[in-house]
């Protein structure tokens, strides 16, 4: 996936602060995405970054590597590998943006090269998935934050958003790999515009 082009139209809004919410689970169909509200709990991991151009082989090389440090340092893996960005696709150019392989683990963790310790925050998140592959994520950020974020009041609350591969599913050669997307989330709470009356003329 390219990240030179430009990012949809409809990104940019500015939007608030607000409070973190508790709600979870709750699923909904619009849009050509099933999003729904999860929590996830905040966790170290290996994490290593990865090249611009995001590609299927590179992000299982990285995670082959990040699993063979955990070996390594005889660490515990708390779940799959996923993929992180740093970057908020609706306010930074995708040229801003940086993607990095990620690994949940337990245990005495330390860096080892290109290869670094990091907490990744918990809380309430937004899930969708696209079966569509990498090529799709731009399109479907820009749903999440453009759309759905609006529509439930939220705001992506820091700008790291968890990505994971549907490896396990079965598919085609040539048939596009799903990918489930987590956006945190909090409350955002715009002030009302208050009317004024017009001076008379």
């Amino acid at each position: 996936m390219s990240s030179d082009e430009p990012p949809p139209k409809h990104l940019g809004r500015p939007r608030g602060r607000g409070a973190p919410t508790a709600t979870a689970a709750a699923a909904a169909t619009t849009g050509g995405y099933d999003v729904e509200e999860t929590w996830r709990q905040t966790a170290r991991a290996l994490v290593v970054p990865l090249e611009r151009a995001l590609t299927l082989p590179a992000l299982r090389a990285a995670f082959a590597r990040l699993t063979a440090v955990a070996a390594r340092q005889k660490l515990t893996i708390a779940e799959g590998p996923l993929f992180g960005l740093r970057g908020d696709p609706e306010n930074d150019p995708p040229a801003r943006w940086g993607y990095e392989a990620v690994l949940p683990i337990r245990g005495a963790a330390r860096r080892e090269g290109d290869v670094t310790v990091m907490r990744i925050d918990g809380g309430m998140h937004l899930a969708a998935t696209t079966p569509r592959g990498l090529d799709d994520l731009k399109r479907l950020y820009g749903y999440l934050l453009g759309t759905r974020f609006p529509a439930k009041h939220q705001q992506l609350a820091r700008p790291y958003i968890l990505h994971r591969l549907a490896d396990g599913q079965a598919r085609a050669p040539d048939e596009a790999i799903a990918v489930a997307v987590y956006a945190p989330a909090v409350l955002s709470i715009a002030p009302v515009p208050v009317p004024t009356d017009e001076p008379e003329a």
